[in-house]
This record gives C-alpha cells, structure tokens and sequence, in this order.
C-alpha cells in the first residue's frame, strides 16, 4: 500500500478527484501528474504505479463521469414498460446528461471531448457497454439486435457527439433527436414486417 494507507483502488478514486478537480480550476491542458501527487501527499513515482502517463489520468477522469451516466442509461433499460419508450428516453438521457455536463463542468466535458477525438481505449469501452445497451432494448421492442444498435448510435450521433454538444444550447434539439430516432424505429420496424 502506499503511505496513504489508502487501498489502491481508494489511490485511484482519489487521485481522480483530485485530477478533476485541478482540471476544473486550471484547465485540461494544465494538468500535471506531478501536482496531483503533491496533492495527495505522495511522490509523483508512487502515483505511476496506478497511472502510467497523464493520458491515464485523464482517461480515469473520463471514465469516471461515463460510469455515472452508465448507471443513469442502465437503470432505464431495466425499467418497466415498452421498450420503445424506454429507447427514447435512453437516447434523451445520454444528450441531456453530455449536455448538462457540457454546460455545468466544461474543462471535464473538453476532456471528454478529446478522449473521444483520440479514440482512447476508455472511450472505446464506453461506447460498446452503450450499443450493448441499445441492442438489448432493440430486442426487447423486436427491432433487431447488434447490428440496427450500431446503424442506430451512428444514426444518433449527429446528437450525441461531444464535439457537437460543445457548439453550445440549441433550442429544439431534443424535439429533432426524438423525430429522427422515431423515424429509424419506424424503419426498423417495416423492415420487420418485410415492407
């Protein structure tokens, strides 16, 4: 254990606390692993044994909040009611929680943002746990399965990108992303039925 006493996924919790934290009042580009060490009361050496780069760092950030809104899109798919509700509100969430976090905790959501850009491996994870999701709802509504959930998140991602979030509020988004995806469901369906 380091000198903290702390449990090394206790290490990491905090080191990622302290990492959003630094990128919040200093900004993402400022972020040193050297700093978040001296914060924590321990050598910059000692937190290479949980991140083995910055880059690491910012991916623990960055899969830190994904983890929350992880928790908010399963608990609505494992809601009661018609999965095609359920799709809907998923796909609402997700814009509303880049959105508010956009608006709410912009140096994290850049973080993200470049995370994204960059394709990193956390990235990577979250996006297969989200299709994994979708093509579990799509199921459940008869719409298909991994494939219509890829075709879908691409479809979507004209509203989820964080790159496309950051643009800033528009007025009416959430009213055009509910049209569009009920107009892929409605696809998919025919489909379905051989129309």
């Amino acid at each position: 254990m380091p000198r903290t006493g702390l449990s090394p996924e206790a290490v990491r919790r905090r080191a990622v606390a302290i990492a959003a934290e630094r990128i919040r009042t200093h900004g993402f580009a400022k972020l040193r692993l050297a700093e978040v060490a001296r914060d924590m009361g321990v050598s910059h050496a000692a937190l290479y044994a949980h991140f083995r780069d910055k880059a690491a760092l910012l991916d623990g950030v960055t899969g830190s909040w994904l983890e929350e809104a992880r928790a908010e899109t399963a608990a609505i798919c494992s809601r009661p009611g018609p999965a095609t509700d359920r799709i809907e509100t998923w796909f609402l969430a997700r814009y509303r929680l880049k959105s508010a976090r956009a608006r709410s905790d912009p140096e994290v959501f850049f973080g993200f943002n470049a995370a994204t850009s960059e394709d990193r491996p956390v990235i990577r994870a979250h996006l297969e746990a989200m299709t994994g999701e979708l093509a579990g709802l799509l199921a459940e509504a008869g719409l298909g399965g991994l494939p219509e959930a890829q075709m879908l998140e691409e479809a979507m991602a004209c509203f989820l990108h964080p790159a496309l979030i950051t643009c800033g509020p528009h007025p009416g988004r959430e009213a055009a992303l509910c049209r569009l995806l009920r107009i892929v469901l409605a696809g998919l369906a025919a489909q379905g039925r051989g129309a």
